[in-house]
């Protein structure tokens, strides 16, 4: 991941500092001409060569711009854009290699005077080329600046392990559920649309680590009206989900009606048919026992929790594991943690310890 990326200002600062440090080298054989004229050699190349460093720091900090998983490419475009990443890149390294060119052209002039006050002129003039030049990428790097604050919030996401994400309606607990079964610690908080990120948690298994995706909240409405931070959602069903957990809320705390939930979840089963999905109802504890019937008959949910009391979590992590276990067997991209189960499955029976103390 990108460090830190220079401001335009900042490198032409330090590349001019850089120029401080360079003095006439004393020897006997060289005349005055000759060591002035090697002087001003050693200060266009320095302000050229430490220039044209920076800016290519900055290119070999996006090396992942073009072996990008499809998730991130997405997020990428969601927070910025891929292809002006690139295009700018590209006008970087263009702009390190005019740099080059003056500094070539400039030490030829050198070769034809040697007049002290020629030689100055012809540095000084160089030193302009250049800032003037590198004052054109400004605007670039200043995309790339801001571009990387926004990239720094996108969370770690490993390809090799099978993926959970929590979706539904704003305020349905979703945060709640991932904090409750996994590492991760999303912000929980008594008013809807708390999380505007995707927070990753994990939790062990056996045989592998499986990730547990926290979601921002959704609304029933067109994808086309979705903004940004819903789009991150759908991103995270699209790419990394093997299962999506979806959870309603009918209890006086939920954000959209009954019928607007189901509008939801009838779209993301339409835009997602081959993954399995998980309908759960939460805030049971808030509901009485004629509403939970009446979310069965609604929703057919199949799982009915209260993340804020634990009911009935051991059982939902119990059959969220037996899942991801089957998915882990059978789906090809899991080939490597399918090799380590069949070892693990004929590994022999642990032999159980005798108590000899009588």
């Amino acid at each position: 991941m990108v460090k830190y990326i220079p401001s335009v200002d900042e490198i032409i600062t330090v590349a001019f500092n850089q120029l401080k440090n360079v003095r006439i080298r004393t020897s006997k054989r060289k005349t005055r001409e000759e060591k002035i004229a090697s002087l001003e050699r050693e200060r266009i190349s320095t302000l050229s060569e430490t220039i044209i460093d920076k800016l290519k720091d900055i290119s070999k900090q996006f090396p992942w711009i073009e072996n990008i998983h499809p998730f991130y490419i997405e997020l990428c475009d969601l927070l910025g854009n891929v292809d002006e990443i690139r295009r700018i890149l590209g006008r970087v390294e263009g702009i390190a290699n005019q740099i080059k060119e003056i500094e070539k052209e400039q030490l030829s002039k050198l070769k034809l005077t040697d007049h002290p006050l020629e030689m100055s002129k012809i540095r000084k003039e160089c030193n302009g080329r250049i800032a003037s030049i590198v004052k054109k990428a400004r605007g670039d790097v200043n995309y790339l600046r801001r571009i990387i604050k926004k990239l720094k919030t996108i969370p770690d996401f490993n390809v090799t392990y099978p993926t959970i994400v929590v979706a539904g309606a704003p305020n349905v607990g979703k945060s709640s559920l991932v904090r409750a079964v996994s590492s991760g610690k999303p912000e929980v908080g008594e008013y809807p649309f708390t999380t505007k990120k995707i927070v990753f948690g994990h939790r062990d298994l056996i045989v592998t680590n499986v990730q547990i995706v926290d979601t921002p909240g959704l609304l029933d409405r067109p994808f086309k009206e979705r903004n940004v931070i819903e789009r991150q959602s759908i991103t995270s069903m699209r790419y990394i989900s093997d299962i999506i957990v979806f959870i309603f809320d009918i209890s006086k705390d939920s954000t959209i009606t009954p019928e607007e939930q189901l509008n939801l979840f009838s779209d993301i089963e339409k835009e997602f048919p081959d993954i399995p999905i998980i309908k759960i109802l939460n805030k049971i504890d808030l509901l009485s026992e004629d509403e939970i019937e009446r979310s069965k008959t609604i929703f057919e949910t199949e799982y009915h929790i209260s993340t804020k009391n634990s009911t009935n979590l051991d059982s939902l992590i119990s059959i969220l594991e037996k899942k991801i276990i089957q998915i882990v067997k059978t789906v090809e991209k899991f080939k490597e943690t399918q090799k380590i189960m069949i070892s693990e499955e004929f590994l022999p029976p642990k032999e159980e310890e005798i108590n000899y103390e009588f």
